[in-house]
């Protein structure tokens, strides 16, 4: 083999190199940084303790942790935990979702939570944050006296127990549709009243009525 055919050969070979280092370094970049999109965290919030539906959630009774951020979906931030109650019971070392959360306030002392059953009108269209009378109807004497007043309302359900808020746009449209329909609201009364709510709501004689915008 002359002079130049061993200099091609060398060539080829030097080339053939650089041309895997490079196929290398590209497969090595692009791994790298799937990696690390794969890899990124984000903050999320775990309970330290058992935490009873309808008590305030708060940094005393949670901590931050973080978790890969494709495993987040549908994870509370700490952010997100501000001001909120729990909506059903969160045991010891779970993490927090954002649809247990709730914006009711926690039940003031001496009340009881009473859930009554309700459709479109008897509910006066009431979701948590507001405040009502409630009305018992005597359907013998056609009479339906206020019993109690301005009685804050905790919860609002449908008929799939799903929690009803005025995040829906065009809320009552839907509710007169069928759709997001209020079928069990949650009233905070007095423990000295919940019996008769109680036995009213028993016979579906509650009627309510809104007495101001909120608490």
């Amino acid at each position: 083999m002359n002079a130049a055919g061993i200099l091609n050969r060398k060539l080829g070979i030097i080339v053939s190199l650089v041309l895997a280092l490079v196929f290398t370094f590209l497969i090595v970049n692009t791994a790298n940084k799937k990696f690390e999109q794969v890899s990124e965290t984000v903050e999320v919030v775990r309970a330290t303790q058992y935490i009873p539906a309808g008590e305030t959630i708060t940094t005393m009774n949670t901590e931050k942790v973080e978790v890969i951020e494709s495993m987040a979906n549908n994870l509370a931030t700490p952010d997100q935990i501000k001001d909120k109650t729990a909506l059903v019971s969160i045991i010891d070392g779970q993490l927090i979702h954002e649809d247990s959360l709730d914006t009711a306030k926690p039940l003031r002392s001496g009340h009881v939570e009473v859930f009554v059953p309700v459709d479109l009108s008897s509910s006066a269209y009431a979701l948590a944050g507001h405040s009502v009378n409630v009305h018992i109807v005597d359907r013998e004497t056609g009479t339906a006296p206020v019993v109690l007043k301005n009685i804050r309302v905790l919860h609002c359900f449908d008929n799939q127990a799903e929690a009803i808020s005025e995040g829906n746009g065009n809320a009552i449209a839907k509710a007169a549709a069928g759709k997001n329909e209020p079928a069990s609201v949650g009233l905070e009364v007095p423990i000295g009243d919940a019996e008769q709510i109680v036995h009213a709501a028993s016979n579906k004689a509650v009627y309510l009525v809104k007495s101001k915008s909120g608490w």
